[in-house]
């Protein structure tokens, strides 16, 4: 790979993955940033858009492309993907880098922010995309990993659907803990009520082996809401 000169790049927000079969061959990966003169850590891990990031920073009296360089090889070392300079596109004027740990689902990334001493202050963090944002509905919790959320209204009933790569048991057994903990009793298999509303849980295979998720949710009559045999 060729020397990376100064500004070249620019912070990415957006973290790209990608379909390479790197991965890193020592973990946890460990940053070496050459000429350092200074070290703060951030203890405690922070939220970008709900996926855990870790920061620190370091202060180097390296020039910037050579930073970049030496971050390039280390990544390169440690079996990191590392996209080519069009997928990490400039959004501000500080040089950076990422790389993607494409089997633990971690990114590292690298922003050079030059100091009127001459000195670089490099900003580094791992996001922990395993960890990412799990989706979020208003009609019923969604099963870790559920994909492709769509919900619907019409006429009193509001639907979720969505497909999980899941054994339909674990996906009932996760749906009676987390109903029952929000006031639902399981009245038959996969209805629950509550004082207000009633889930129906139905659950079918679809493509690919994956299994479709639908949870309809409507309001229920004071009679209605009473739990069978009552």
């Amino acid at each position: 790979m060729t020397r990376t000169r100064s500004g070249a790049w620019g912070l990415v927000l957006a973290l790209v993955l990608s379909s390479g079969q790197a991965f890193a061959q020592r973990v946890p990966f460990k940053w070496e940033v050459p000429g350092v003169v200074g070290v703060v850590d951030v203890t405690q891990p922070v939220l970008s858009s709900g996926v855990p990031v870790k920061l620190s920073a370091v202060r180097s009296k390296a020039r910037p492309a050579d930073i970049l360089q030496a971050l390039v090889d280390r990544f390169l070392l440690w079996g990191l993907h590392v996209p080519p300079e069009s997928r990490q596109p400039q959004l501000l004027r500080e040089p950076m880098i990422t790389a993607i740990d494409t089997r633990a689902f971690i990114t590292y990334t690298a922003i050079l922010q030059p100091n009127p001493d001459g000195t670089t202050t490099v900003f580094l963090g791992e996001a922990d995309l395993s960890q990412g944002p799990r989706p979020q509905s208003n009609v019923a919790p969604v099963y870790p990993g559920g994909t492709g959320l769509m919900q619907t209204e019409m006429e009193g009933a509001r639907t979720l659907v969505y497909s999980v790569s899941a054994k339909a048991t674990d996906v009932e057994v996760y749906y009676r803990n987390e109903l029952s903990q929000a006031g639902f009793e399981e009245v038959e298999p996969r209805l629950y009520r509550s004082s207000q509303d009633e889930l129906q849980l139905k659950l079918t295979p679809a493509k690919d082996g994956k299994l479709a998720v639908i949870v309809v949710r409507r309001m229920v009559s004071q009679e209605d809401a009473k739990p069978a045999g009552d």
